[in-house]
């Protein structure tokens, strides 16, 4: 008898930066909710993240004004984690905004979903708004906030977004995902999910404004994005131990 042993590596299933077909949409323009939004870049780091801007418009009311790092082709449930490095404005204003974006398409009046972080050189910003999530159910209506904002922030700052069927659920860490909380203020009772019907696929990325009347750039460094699920090229992340499995195999004579 020759007895196998097969040697199991135990990993999570994702989706790395790099293992993505990453695009850039400049979403919106003169007519955008604080604009004129004027555009922003994405500085691609690798498989740490990017580096994302935005000058004016606003991730709020009838029309989006953003710069969105995004993936296509996400269909089902999925997960996202990231982590806000920094996050800083030219001049300070209190609501440049910085988040993952789950929206139909890139049109200024899409529907979406986004958990917005607020930037760490106001502080404003920094002590009162926090992180809140803000969604628009249907096409060209309002968008508004779904929870008031955990607060006050500290960075890094790391989020995870969970999608089951039309429910979407936040939360929020500073420890590097070890230990998650709310971003629901549990002071007033408020929800950290929101209800969108969309129809598949979506588009999942990272979205950033200005704010300002046009006059602030938004500024983030966003690092370990991982997207599980969704039905993305995925990637074995080891989770640091082995399992072995054994088993016999009996020898022809």
């Amino acid at each position: 008898m020759r007895v196998l042993l097969v040697i199991v590596l135990v990993g999570i299933f994702v989706s790395p930066v790099s293992a993505l077909d990453w695009q850039v949409a400049e979403i919106g323009g003169a007519d955008s909710e604080q604009g004129p939004y004027q555009g922003g870049t994405v500085e691609f780091l690798g498989d740490d993240g990017f580096v994302i801007t935005g000058t004016g418009g606003d991730i709020w009311s009838n029309k989006l004004g953003c710069t969105l790092a995004y993936v296509e082709g996400v269909s089902g449930d999925f997960t996202i984690q990231y982590t806000i490095e920094e996050h800083t404005t030219d001049p300070a204003t209190t609501w440049s905004k910085c988040g993952v974006m789950i929206a139909q398409d890139v049109d200024p009046e899409t529907p979406y979903v986004f958990l917005q972080s607020t930037c760490s050189n106001d502080p404003v910003a920094l002590s009162d708004k926090g992180s809140k999530i803000i969604t628009r159910a249907e096409r060209a209506g309002g968008a508004g906030p779904g929870s008031n904002g955990f607060a006050p922030l500290q960075w890094p700052v790391t989020y995870q977004m969970v999608r089951e069927g039309d429910l979407f659920t936040a939360s929020v860490s500073f420890d590097g995902g070890a230990t998650w909380m709310s971003v629901a203020n549990p002071a007033e009772s408020k929800e950290d999910t929101t209800t969108v019907v969309f129809t598949d696929p979506v588009i999942v990325g990272i979205a950033i404004n200005g704010h300002n009347a046009g006059q602030t750039t938004g500024t983030a460094r966003v690092t370990n994005i991982q997207i599980t699920g969704g039905g993305l090229p995925t990637a074995v992340e080891p989770a640091g131990k082995l399992a072995a499995t054994w088993g016999s195999l009996k020898s022809a004579r």
